[in-house]
Parts: C-alpha cells; structure tokens; sequence
C-alpha cells in the first residue's frame, strides 16, 4: 500500500459486511448520505465504484401533483 492509500476495516452488521466510505470519496463521488453506489466489475479484475443516477419517475410526479391539487381541479370543473 503506497502513501496515499488508506485500509477500512470490514465489520459485521446484521447478515451484511460494511466498510466506511470516506467523505473524501463520497465528495469525489458527488454522493451523498441516503445516495447510492453500484460497483462495476472490469475486465482486468478490478472494481470501480460509481454513483446511481437516481431515475426520475415522471409519472408519479404527476400522480403527486394531481393528489395535491384535486380538489382545485373539480372545483374549476364544476364552474
């Protein structure tokens, strides 16, 4: 390990194993606590991590909007 590598220890938590992941890293990453990563597997065996771009769901934006907004919507319905 040369100087700019660090070793995290891999601890036990509940049936999973779990590291830390720096703030160095997460900052590199652009994520965030609640984000998530996926780990991409290279040919010449190493393992690169990366961020998940969250998807946006149209639809249920749109759902959303008109649950908040349904009573306005009849009421202009009715005019």
């Amino acid at each position: 390990m040369n100087n700019d590598q660090k070793a995290y220890k891999i601890r036990k938590s509940g049936n999973s194993d779990v590291t830390t992941i720096p703030r160095e890293v997460k900052d590199k990453l652009g994520v965030e606590t609640g984000g998530s990563i996926s780990y991409v597997f290279l040919p010449d065996g190493s393992i690169k991590i990366e961020k998940v771009e969250e998807k946006i769901d149209i639809d249920s934006i749109g759902d959303s909007v008109m649950n908040q907004y349904k009573g306005a919507i009849e009421d202009l319905f009715e005019l």
